[in-house]
């Protein structure tokens, strides 16, 4: 697949009329599959300059994919921009290829935002089986050389890693008027420059960007309006998600653990007090009995307070199966209570040497027990 990727024109006041027309010939003679143009269409989102941008368009004979950028969403622009190119967000798909187009734009404002409600959309569109490719306006991570970074997407993070998760191949965006790309993980980021606007930064000309893609590669070219062309790089498309993607995600997550017996009387009160005590403030752990005794035991709050937990007041807990949903891991510290994921063989203890010692047994375990949950 030949794509063109255009962007910024800017019709009305900073318009270069005849650097568009120029590139319309040009991209006409390089017979693309699609011209996806990434936003600022127009100045200020005017009726007038969406219909000049229309009317001129117009003779672009390949099939032209377009979202709006912050410029078209002034003044009501977007009903405008709707009018003549369709809605603000589309999916493409094809044999070989999805691409998600998505609206980062946000009503007379600069700042760009995806939000929740068209992630879980873009999320949606994107097919595992095939290369993606994401368009937007707004850039999602910053641009060398291109004064303040303001206009960064408010969501850029959780865009971000929407994207590697579901094996993204290629971001196309523009909004600064600067050509750029960078790998992101396994994701190529490819910023188009200004095709229209007099405001060109950093580059000899007004620009866009040729691409071609097949299932293994994507190859970039710049290509100048009145200077040529530049070879960018040829870059491999790996789909495969890193499994490092989640592994941050895996350790914030709140665990929660469950220690049963059947009377709640005393090694799981010491499991429960000592997890609680050892653990990092995103995992809680509670304890339960199937026939639970009237109290905890004696010896079990004597050989905690030893070393500095108190669990005097506590009463043993009835289990209540129907929260055992609720827990990331329940461990039985009884063997006939069939309930759990794993069964802690340590026996009730009858001297109080004996539970100094199961102390310290139950002590080590959860110790383990932090370490492994850390990345469940």
């Amino acid at each position: 697949m030949r794509i063109v990727h255009i962007s910024d024109l800017h019709f009305g006041e900073e318009l270069i009329r005849e650097k568009v027309e120029k590139a319309i010939r040009q991209i006409n003679e390089l017979e693309p599959d699609l011209v996806i143009l990434t936003g600022d269409v127009t100045c200020w989102g005017t009726h007038i300059e969406m219909r000049d941008a229309y009317e001129t368009l117009m003779n672009l004979k390949p099939e032209l994919v377009a979202v709006p950028g912050n410029h078209d969403a002034r003044n009501i622009g977007c009903e405008f921009f709707e009018l003549y190119f369709g809605k603000t967000k589309k999916c493409i798909k094809t044999d070989e290829f999805v691409i998600v187009a998505a609206d980062s734009t946000q009503p007379d404002l600069d700042e760009g935002y995806i939000g929740l409600e068209q992630r879980e959309w873009i999320e949606k569109s994107f097919k595992s089986d095939k290369v993606n490719v994401f368009a937007l306006h707004h850039h999602i991570v910053p641009i060398p050389e291109t004064g303040r970074e303001r206009n960064v997407l408010i969501d850029a993070g959780e865009v971000v890693e929407l994207l590697i998760r579901n094996g993204v191949a290629l971001v196309l965006a523009g909004h600064r008027h600067m050509p750029y790309s960078i790998r992101l993980m396994r994701t190529h980021i490819v910023h188009a420059g200004t095709l229209g606007s007099f405001k060109v930064l950093g580059m000899p000309d007004q620009n866009y960007n040729i691409l071609e893609l097949n299932g293994d590669y994507v190859s970039l070219k710049l290509r100048f309006v009145d200077y040529g062309e530049v070879e960018i790089g040829k870059y491999m498309i790996k789909t495969e998600v890193p499994e490092s993607v989640d592994i941050y995600h895996k350790i914030a997550r709140p665990k929660k653990v469950l220690f049963v017996s059947n009377e709640n009387a005393c090694r799981t009160q010491m499991a429960e007090a000592m997890f609680n005590k050892f653990s990092p403030n995103n995992m809680l752990a509670l304890s339960a009995g199937i026939n639970p005794a009237r109290e905890v035991d004696k010896y079990a709050i004597e050989v905690l307070k030893e070393i500095g937990i108190n669990i005097e007041g506590r009463t043993p807990r009835v289990l209540q199966t129907d929260i055992l949903k609720d827990f990331d891991l329940i461990i039985s510290l009884d063997e006939d209570v069939k309930v759990g994921h794993e069964y802690w063989e340590i026996k009730k203890p009858k001297s109080l040497d004996e539970y100094r010692k199961i102390r310290n047994e139950i002590e080590k375990r959860v110790r383990d027990l932090i370490r492994r949950l850390l990345v469940i």
